[in-house]
């Protein structure tokens, strides 16, 4: 009888060891990488996030998806989700006006400043981490390190200014 006990905890600590050591070990296909992929602007990719506007008194905050698809751009800006969002569709070299991004129902008045024109490809690769040139006045800050978002190399916040405006922009997801 006392054999069979022992017989019984031995597999019994041979069964929960093996368990163990098998829920331990590690298969290469579930490591996730350390190293983070660099994006490839060439690539076809939706950018989500949010964004908070100021414009001299007014501020502005809201939600936009870029979808880039080949030499296309459309761009959603809404408020919230709820309120009904604006499409916009552009080319890769077109100029995008800051005007048109806003609400015009919810300004007041008419907001003139110089150079309110920014490239799209210019303005996207800022958003990407990769830094372009602006016109003169416009700056570029990065005041957060990359993050990874998706397995991708992202700034998580980039500020872009001008002398009138701030446009603080926040990534929330990348999908290629």
């Amino acid at each position: 009888m006392n054999s069979h006990y022992l017989n019984f905890r031995l597999l019994l600590l041979f069964i929960i060891t093996s368990l163990f050591l098998i829920s331990c070990s590690t298969k290469p296909q579930l490591i996730k990488s350390l190293e983070l992929k660099d994006i490839e602007f060439q690539s076809n990719y939706t950018l989500e996030g949010k964004f908070k506007a100021s414009i001299n008194d007014i501020k502005e905050t809201g939600y936009f998806v870029i979808k880039k698809i080949g030499n296309s751009i459309e761009l959603r800006v809404g408020k919230n989700y709820l309120l009904p969002e604006k499409k916009l569709n552009f080319l890769l070299d077109e100029k995008i006006n800051i005007n048109e991004l806003f609400y015009e129902s919810e300004m007041n008045f008419q907001y003139q400043f110089r150079q309110q024109n920014l490239t799209l490809k210019n303005l996207l690769k800022n958003l990407l981490g990769q830094e372009q040139e602006l016109p003169s006045d416009w700056s570029v800050k990065y005041p957060d390190d990359i993050t990874s978002v998706n397995g991708f190399k992202l700034p998580k916040r980039i500020i872009i200014e001008n002398s009138q405006i701030k446009l603080e922009i926040i990534n929330k997801k990348y999908i290629e």
